[in-house]
């Protein structure tokens, strides 16, 4: 197991330099704004520019000199004098929180109608799955918020209004409110439910399994009231913007992995292993969850954690269109600016946020495959 974390955490460094490589002189290319370039200003002064921003210096002498600070966990300066990490990461913390519960959702939700549809072999369920799935997923992200933001402001707004909370416009995240916390507890209460439900599955325990989701949810909010954050929780999980982004990421992103399960499952329906547990008289819903749905899953996982980079660049547009100050923001401004240094930094990150998350599927196939774990012995 360590050997494989060994070799496959060498393997994402050297894709992340690579990526960096061609990021660094793709968007110094074809980048079409000049930062030194302003109105009214003379050529002399724009050579001063330069100068001071080392950009009279050849291509790959920067090069050479962003990749010996990057290597160092140094992501540089602004064109404007401000570290470029302390610009990323400002607006980080909403864009992970929102990608982190909408993608999970996304997923568990797209597994399990998958798994469902695929079971069921209904001609007119299967056509209806398969249709809503690509139309979703290829949706244009500023059309589906237009039409989330037109029917549901006003449901927000009376969510709100039940917990006596006034409206709230569409915008940014106030920064009293603990984004990180809330998020955190949040994740642990799903995906404790999900393995409380998956446990009680394989035990027989249909009323544990019945109860799981809830009780846990209902842990997650007794933490809320214990650390004092019920009220923030609330807050953020009613921001127009919170709600529209999270639904229109989960919208696009549960389609792709519905239809890889969908067919995964149809694939391992016609195996030896389904007949057989048919003739012990083994339950159909116990093989497809338990015995048809693990050899389908990893498929529809390593889909979903392979795209994670282009659901990032769609969460970004999402953003954009709620006012969301996130990843969007510091992107597209850095694009308008011709800030090439904090262009390149939001690059890296999201592409170091997309490698790691790879290592993470990497264990998660050799714990879930025991054949993985024998050919990792093997080597």
């Amino acid at each position: 197991m360590l050997r494989l974390v060994g070799r496959r955490t060498v393997g994402a460094l050297v894709t992340l330099l690579l990526v960096v490589t061609i990021a660094f002189f793709a968007v110094n290319l074809l980048l079409p704004y000049d930062f030194a370039v302003g109105p009214g200003q003379r050529a002399g002064a724009m050579e001063e520019i330069r100068r001071q921003l080392r950009l009279d210096r050849p291509l790959w002498i920067r090069w050479l000199d962003y990749m010996a600070h990057l290597i160092r966990g140094d992501l540089g300066s602004s064109f404007g004098g401000e570290r470029v990490s302390t610009i990323v990461f400002a607006g980080l913390p909403s864009t992970t929180a929102i990608f982190a519960v909408g993608g999970f959702v996304a997923y568990l939700l797209g597994e399990w109608i998958g798994r469902v549809v695929a079971w069921h072999r209904g001609r007119l369920l299967s056509a209806a799955a398969t249709t809503g799935g690509v139309v979703l997923f290829t949706a244009f992200p500023p059309w589906l918020l237009f039409l989330l933001m037109y029917f549901f402001t006003d449901r927000v707004f009376q969510a709100r209004s039940l917990f006596g909370m006034g409206l709230a416009p569409y915008g940014a995240i106030p920064p009293e409110l603990r984004i990180g916390v809330v998020t955190a507890v949040l994740l642990m209460a799903v995906a404790g439910g999900v393995l409380l439900r998956g446990w009680a599955r394989r035990r027989d325990r249909r009323l544990v399994g019945l109860v799981a989701m809830p009780a846990c949810l209902l842990g997650g909010i007794g933490v809320f009231l214990a650390l004092g954050v019920w009220a923030d929780a609330i807050d953020l999980l009613l921001r127009p913007s919170v709600v529209m982004a999270s639904t229109g990421l989960i919208l696009i992103a549960f389609g792709e992995t519905m239809l890889v399960m969908r067919v995964g499952v149809m694939a391992e329906m016609g195996e030896d292993y389904v007949f057989t547990a048919r003739a012990k008289g083994v339950s159909e819903r116990a093989i497809r969850d338990r015995h048809v749905a693990p050899n389908a899953v990893l498929p529809a996982l390593s889909r979903f954690v392979t795209g994670v980079p282009y659901l990032l660049a769609g969460l970004i547009i999402i953003e954009r269109e709620v006012k969301l100050r996130g990843m969007a923001s510091v992107f597209f401004s850095s694009i308008e600016s011709g800030d090439i240094p904090v262009i390149i930094g939001t690059l890296v990150v999201v592409g170091l946020i997309g490698l790691v998350l790879r290592i993470v599927l990497d264990l998660i196939q050799v714990a879930v495959d025991p054949r993985l774990r024998l050919e990792g012995a093997r080597e």
